[in-house]
């Protein structure tokens, strides 16, 4: 079943101060206890000059599988795009993060696919210049000169392969609620 909103609503991290023993949770429960998380709204100073230390596709979890929201690591802390698949709504110098159905179109091929990771090894090390975080427009740039882009158009995504519809954002969506600052990269959906 597909969200009724592409963007992460209601959020749950694992607790450092009740973590739940492996042998306990099993392989696809928590790390500790959950509890809400209220993400704030994310401010261009909370993250200009920082260093990315990492690059991850696939954050947040509803145990069984995720949302594929993106991540940026800053140290101990994630700048999260909370959106449904977001790597296939990003954009890094005109071509896609991901594109799992690239070639069934004819696109370019996307920064990361199966087999390769062109992406980390650009952003890995370099610092955030500027964040530009509209309703329904995102812009991240880099100290490398390579910026991260959402537009709000449709047109320039993939479609969703099961219903052939757009990735489109719904009229009520605003990315300035799900591009946020997070402790952790295990966030419940």
């Amino acid at each position: 079943m597909e969200p009724t909103s592409s963007l992460g609503s209601d959020f749950e991290i694992p607790d450092p101060s009740r973590p739940i023993p492996e042998d306990e949770r099993g392989m696809v429960g928590p790390s500790g206890q959950l509890i809400p998380f209220f993400p704030s709204v994310l401010s261009a100073e909370q993250v200009t000059g920082r260093e990315i230390n990492e690059v991850l596709t696939h954050v947040g979890t509803y145990g069984m599988g995720g949302p594929g929201y993106f991540g940026l690591r800053f140290g101990e802390e994630w700048l999260v795009i909370a959106i449904w698949g977001a790597s296939e709504w990003i954009v890094a110098d005109g071509i896609l993060i991901q594109d799992h159905f690239f070639e069934n179109y004819g696109r370019p091929r996307p920064w990361i696919t199966e087999d390769a990771d062109n992406l980390s090894p650009k952003l890995v090390g370099s610092k955030v210049t500027s964040l530009e975080l509209m309703q329904k427009n995102m812009r991240i740039s880099f100290s490398n000169g390579l910026s991260l882009v959402i537009d709000g158009a449709a047109e320039d995504r993939p479609i969703l392969e099961g219903t052939k519809r757009p990735r489109e954002f719904m009229a009520d969506d605003d990315l300035r609620k799900a591009v946020f600052l997070s402790p952790t990269a295990e966030i419940w959906v």
